[in-house]
């Protein structure tokens, strides 16, 4: 009898000791050899079958978690041939009999086959997968947990270990809240947006936006075959992912034409990344055309379509290289700059639940590079992009001073890390305010006065452990509460938990409050359960703080549990990022 990948049964890693962990542990790439066991498809005498409008699926169940999985499914036509640099095409064919939905999809293409291919990699990506409690009553329609994965809009798929799903949708069995939860691939880079004026001018823009839409068609189309409910669905991403939230927020001017409910941004906000044009990206789209013999075609794009991928794929750029494709403001899909949009209310008015990282920019900031005021001014003038001009540059540095008890990571005291350059905490709190804190501010502001009772911000606050030798431990200690850190606890993978008790009860409730925000808008526990439970603090909307706004700040019992804190860290600067914030194209 065949066998078929199939996720792990809760799988774990060896307690360790805390007290015997180093201090702090090098990073290491992905780990795969907890995620996946090989597991006969006799364990269930019937898998589970779900029949969409196209045909029916059989998926797999799992019985350590008790679920069933439905992984791969496409929610569009492959990307490639005619339909590459294309909007994503509906499926438009039918079957008899079950296909099989047992493995994940290949992911699209990106220049980090290494980490992303172990599905395989190819431009027939665009899929989606579900996890869904098994024996669940049909009358009970579960509502979606949607997520978005993340990767600068340049690496990434569903198909990680990091972004399994089943431990969440375990979770909301125990507390008797249970959802559905649903993955994607969509595409990257220049192939989710290539830009030109041909691009432009054919309407084939942010195609990577445009996936994730038809990704959220196909679930209203379809998710109530696999016990979902269609009316009650929340869009979830971190980093790119939580960009791309706030485009979706934001599309068509907040036109949400019933896709989605709720909204939940990890660290990233639809002003983060930049905003250039055809000036920025036609000389790259030039230079591919030239590089593929599409120069003496009357179409150039309908010749790209024709080139063969093992030729166009090393093509499309590297990490070192470039290029780096961002969404465009096309006027269509994304109308004006998201800030525009912002301000004035022209996006989806939804419950938000919404934050950051403690020490977001502790990974932007250059090691070893910034050791003076010169480095800085130097740094953010020429080397940032950010197009301050210098008295704008000058006023940052007056903001932002050396003093390494005010830098990032927090509360580091005057601990410089001067191996990483001697204003390395000074970098990382301006590039982390430029990109996650400040925009989160104007964007918490304006959801919340659109949305008062319906907009929860967070700041994460708990260190990492990390993979090492022996049982790991604590991450460096320069790198604090880093870009990402919050993922492994949402996730509750125990592969990138960690063995610490702590850490699985901190999980263990943040998971909690966004399976609550996925059922009720609101992060909080029921009523009923909340009089059972008064012991946890209740988190309050932001608007509850005034004027100054309310943070949540979830961290540890050890380091003193959850409370709320006014949003006002490092305001002036904050503030003062987002007044110059156009002049970054967003």
């Amino acid at each position: 009898m065949s066998l078929k990948p199939v996720a792990a049964e809760k799988p774990g890693i060896p307690a360790c000791p805390e007290k015997n962990a180093p201090q702090e542990a090098r990073k290491t790439p992905g780990v795969r050899r907890v995620l996946f066991s090989w597991l006969s498809p006799s364990s269930r005498e019937h898998p589970p079958q779900a029949t969409v409008r196209n045909g029916t699926y059989e998926g797999l169940y799992t019985p350590g978690f008790n679920q069933d999985l439905f992984l791969g499914m496409p929610y569009a036509q492959d990307t490639g041939g005619p339909n590459r640099f294309r909007i994503p095409q509906a499926l438009n064919t039918t079957w008899s009999g079950a296909r099989t939905a047992t493995r994940y999809s290949h992911a699209c293409p990106d220049f980090t086959p290494q980490d992303d291919d172990l599905w395989g990699m190819s431009e027939n990506c665009l899929s989606i997968n579900v996890v869904r409690p098994a024996g669940n009553p049909r009358h009970q329609k579960l509502p979606v947990l949607f997520w978005i994965h993340g990767g600068s809009y340049q690496v990434g798929t569903s198909g990680l270990d990091r972004y399994n799903l089943s431990w969440i949708v375990d979770r909301s069995v125990q507390i008797g809240r249970p959802i559905l939860a649903a993955s994607i691939n969509y595409r990257k880079g220049g192939w989710g947006f290539m830009h030109s004026i041909e691009v432009k001018g054919s309407g084939n823009t942010n195609l990577a936006l445009r996936d994730m839409r038809q990704a959220l068609a196909w679930v209203q189309e379809n998710i109530a075959a696999f016990g979902g409910d269609a009316s009650r669905v929340t869009i979830w991403g971190e980093s790119a992912g939580s960009f791309a939230v706030g485009q979706l927020l934001m599309s068509y001017g907040g036109r949400v034409d019933g896709l989605f409910h709720r909204s939940i941004q990890q660290s990233g906000s639809a002003a983060t990344a930049w905003y250039n044009g055809t000036a920025w990206y036609q000389p790259i789209y030039d230079k591919i055309v030239k590089q593929t013999g599409c120069s003496v075609a009357p179409d150039t794009l309908a010749c790209l379509r024709t080139v063969p991928y093992d030729i166009l794929y090393p093509l499309m750029g590297t990490e070192a290289d470039g290029p780096v494709f961002y969404p465009t403001v096309d006027g269509d899909i994304l109308p004006r700059y998201p800030t525009d949009l912002l301000h004035a209310g022209r996006f989806a008015h939804v419950p938000h639940l919404y934050g950051s990282n403690s020490d977001e920019g502790t990974d932007n900031a250059p090691a070893g590079t910034i050791n003076t005021d010169d480095d800085l001014y130097n740094h953010l003038l020429h080397k940032s992009g950010f197009n301050f001009p210098e008295h704008v540059v000058r006023r940052i540095m007056q903001l932002y001073p050396d003093d390494p008890s005010q830098g990032i990571p927090l509360n580091t005291g005057n601990e410089r890390f001067a191996s990483r350059g001697r204003q390395f905490k000074r970098a990382a709190a301006i590039l982390g305010d430029v990109y996650y804190h400040a925009p989160r501010l104007d964007d918490a502001r304006h959801y919340s006065r659109h949305n008062p009772n319906g907009t929860f911000i967070y700041r994460f606050n708990t260190r990492p452990w990390v993979m090492g030798k022996a049982c790991g431990g604590l991450g460096a200690a320069y790198a604090g509460v880093a870009h990402a850190t919050e993922l492994a606890f949402l996730f509750g993978n125990p592969s990138w938990l960690g063995p610490w008790p702590k850490y699985k009860a901190l999980s263990e409730k943040v998971q909690e409050m966004w399976i609550n925000f996925a059922h009720d808008g609101n992060p909080n526990r029921p009523s009923a359960a909340a009089a059972a439970t008064a012991a946890q603090v209740a988190w309050p909307p932001y608007a509850s703080g005034g004027d100054e706004g309310a943070n949540f700040v979830l961290q540890t019992e050890e380091q003193g549990g959850f409370y709320v804190e006014p949003d006002t860290y490092r305001l002036a600067g904050r503030e003062f990022l987002t007044e110059w914030a156009r002049r970054r194209h967003v």
